[in-house]
């Protein structure tokens, strides 16, 4: 048998759960720092749509030019395009020498033989 303040922690517990995406009813929205969902404003949409829509399509477009340049690229070079793209993707990103030295380990490896 539960006492009130039992279920009141139990329905506590449950909100918490909820806030924090446990159980079956998640929460539908982003959720404020006190986990209750966020109240939902439409002005900023309304704000912003053409330019999120615009940047999604330039992405896209870039995308498509950077793996027509990596082909292009790995043409010339000789290289499988996905050795390139793994080249340039390191290289762009913060981990460049944690890359390079995973490449090296692999490299050692393979210089082994069968």
């Amino acid at each position: 048998m539960q006492t009130a303040a039992g279920t009141a922690s139990s329905d506590a517990d449950q909100a918490i759960n909820k806030a924090k995406g446990k159980g079956k009813d998640k929460p539908l929205g982003r959720v404020d720092s006190e986990g209750q969902e966020a109240v939902i404003k439409m002005g900023p949409i309304k704000d912003n749509i053409m330019e999120l829509v615009n940047l999604y399509t330039e992405s896209n477009e870039a995308g498509a030019k950077l793996n027509d340049a990596i082909k292009a690229t790995a043409e010339k070079s000789g290289l499988l395009a996905s050795v390139v793209r793994k080249f340039v993707v390191a290289r762009a990103g913060e981990k460049f020498a944690e890359e390079a030295r995973r490449v090296e380990q692999l490299s050692l490896i393979f210089d082994i033989g069968e």
